[in-house]
């Protein structure tokens, strides 16, 4: 082993470090925009039930008149479309919401006021 090569050792390993951490950069970037853009449109299932301003007692909500219990796993979107907890859940909401098969609520997604004028409309 030459006496030059492990003067440049250091310099090497410092180089590729160095490559790896922007190509992790830029990974998260490009992964950061694209996860944007998933947000910027979401897809409301068709075959959901609509509910103007349903009301949210854990476990239980209220949707169109009818009082419904909250599945053990079930899924609220918010407007983001990001899943949050129930307890987080406003206490009035227009929403859209299916059931399982034992008739527990088990996806909820709370719509924005757009998405709720084009669901009242219907």
């Amino acid at each position: 082993m030459s006496l030059a090569y492990v003067f440049h050792l250091p310099r090497a390993v410092a180089l590729s470090a160095l490559s790896r951490v922007i190509a992790g950069m830029a990974l998260s970037f490009i992964l950061l925009l694209g996860g944007v853009a998933a947000l910027a449109s979401r897809v409301l299932p068709s075959d959901a039930k609509f509910a103007e301003d349903a009301e949210f007692s854990y476990p239980y909500v209220t949707a169109n008149k009818q009082t419904l219990r909250l599945a053990v796993g079930v899924r609220i979107y918010n407007e983001h479309n990001l899943i949050v907890m129930p307890a987080t859940v406003p206490p009035k909401a227009n929403v859209l919401f299916k059931t399982d098969i034992n008739g527990d609520v088990s996806r909820v997604w709370i719509l924005t006021d757009d998405e709720a004028k084009a669901y009242q409309d219907k």
